[in-house]
């Protein structure tokens, strides 16, 4: 059945089995030696390529991993995390996601230029004549998007503070079917450009 509701960047997961508990000690040794350099230490990254994770749900930053490692994931700067995580077993992945989601999230700021009263809209309310449902359906109205409750399910990621480069090359990578398996591919072929670059503007100011 479908909904019109904006999916997660990435589609749920249907699983629903508990995770082993995880090691925040090892997991923040993995972020300073093997992550840092792209997504940093405190997963505050500072480089609009590499997506902040400073309070992304650990089951969302441990499924992506995973997609990357396996091959499942190649757009964008995922070939160049590939051979960084190949290294990584199934663990160590639970283990950094969690203590990434532990870190204290930065506030971004709004661009004033790509129109952030366009992009509060397709946040708040969607595009109805474009069949472009409202973002924070999704992804909760303050952009923190909905937890996995202590599951394997993936969540619907935070987008609150992320990147907006790194919003729009995503966009157009579902529009593109560069990436698959979820419908945000439908959602992000109805937006224009200008649409993509509003609303990501404003998700990087939404705290």
């Amino acid at each position: 059945m479908k909904r019109l509701m904006v999916p997660a960047l990435w589609l749920l997961g249907a699983t629903a089995v508990a995770a082993p508990a995880a090691d925040l000690v090892k997991g923040k040794q993995i972020a300073e030696t093997v992550c840092a350099a792209c997504h940093a230490a405190d997963g505050n990254s500072s480089i609009a390529a590499y997506p902040r994770l400073a309070g992304q749900h650990p089951a969302f930053i441990y499924k992506q991993t995973k997609d990357i490692k396996e091959g499942k994931r190649t757009t964008g700067s995922a070939a160049a995390m590939m051979p960084m995580v190949q290294g990584l077993s199934d663990d160590d992945i639970r283990n950094v996601a969690a203590f990434y989601a532990k870190q204290p999230p930065r506030s971004g700021e709004t661009n004033p230029k790509p129109d952030p009263k366009l992009g509060a809209k397709i946040f708040r309310g969607g595009l109805p004549e474009k069949k472009i449902p409202a973002c924070m359906a999704c992804h909760s109205p303050n952009g923190a998007g909905i937890p996995a409750a202590g599951t394997a399910v993936t969540a619907y990621p935070r987008l609150s503070g992320q990147h907006a480069d790194y919003v729009v090359t995503q966009l157009k990578a579902y529009a593109a079917d560069q990436r698959t398996g979820n419908m945000m591919r439908d959602i992000a072929k109805r937006m224009s450009e200008e649409d993509m670059k509003a609303v990501a503007n404003f998700i990087q100011g939404l705290h």
